[in-house]
């Protein structure tokens, strides 16, 4: 992977910088993509002064002009593009009846609409290049095990496999992979802070996982790295669980 290029989005957050910094470890030069600029220039200064190749890029990715110019800003930075990862997004909770076309639009927007428009832009240099690539989509769990108040994130997390598997088909003769991966419950430091405010809420996700623990950042990064990787050439349009048996255990199955 030595000497390619990757774009993050969500890159400041607490997976997209963990997909970063395993970028780095490889060799790859980093586009971090966020619209938090402080946090993706913090992480920028930090791989740089650690001898890293990084550019922190602000974006909004539901606007296709910053896209755009982002993933330019990349290429002209790095002068390729190898591998696109989109962890940008956020989550409303609200019961359906609650939920406002306003929100519904903001979380469909940050996942969905930004891995299209990211998708689009990053896919234009990859077959102008002509030597392949990767793209990642961070799905979740909620895709396949629905539940309630997530009426705008499950669907937008269903939509990222749907969108992969149908750019694994449209890109695989251009020697061009897109997967999604679908993390149950990750160890950031927003769930962290979340537990620290509710702390009988860990305890009642964990009940549901027979691994008895969350996943770390870090599992879900060396997956990433991995499918960006030669040794997955082969795997294309999959949608791949990091949720210790979670969808195994029938949703609802809890440990004693």
């Amino acid at each position: 992977m030595n000497g390619k290029v990757a774009i993050v989005t969500g890159g400041a957050g607490g997976i997209g910088s963990a997909v970063c910094r395993a970028f780095i470890a490889e060799g790859v030069a980093v586009g971090i993509a966020d619209m938090d600029a402080l946090g993706s220039n913090e992480l920028a200064m930090h791989i740089e002064s650690n001898g890293g190749d990084a550019l922190a890029v602000e974006v909004d990715v539901s606007f296709e002009e910053s896209v755009n110019f982002a993933t330019q800003q990349v290429v002209d930075r790095f002068g390729r593009l190898d591998f696109l990862v989109h962890c940008a997004g956020n989550n409303i909770q609200s019961p359906i009846l609650d939920l406002t076309v306003e929100d519904w639009t903001s979380v469909l927007n940050s996942h969905l609409t930004g891995a299209f428009l990211f998708s689009k832009s990053v896919g234009r240099h990859l077959v102008e290049q002509g030597e392949g690539g990767r793209v990642v989509f961070m799905s979740s769990v909620a895709a396949r095990a629905p539940v309630p108040d997530r009426g705008a994130y499950t669907p937008s997390k269903a939509g990222l496999i749907g969108l992969a598997a149908v750019l694994s088909l449209e890109w695989a003769p251009h020697n061009i992979n897109v997967n999604s991966i679908c993390p149950g419950v990750v160890l950031t430091p927003m769930t962290d802070l979340v537990y620290t405010r509710q702390p009988e809420l860990r305890k009642q996700r964990l009940k549901r996982v027979p691994a008895g623990r969350e996943a770390y950042p870090e599992e879900i990064a060396d997956l990433t790295i991995f499918l960006c990787s030669d040794k997955a050439v082969h795997i294309n349009g999959a949608a791949i669980p990091v949720d210790g048996a979670f969808l195994n255990n029938g949703f609802m199955v809890e440990r004693g």
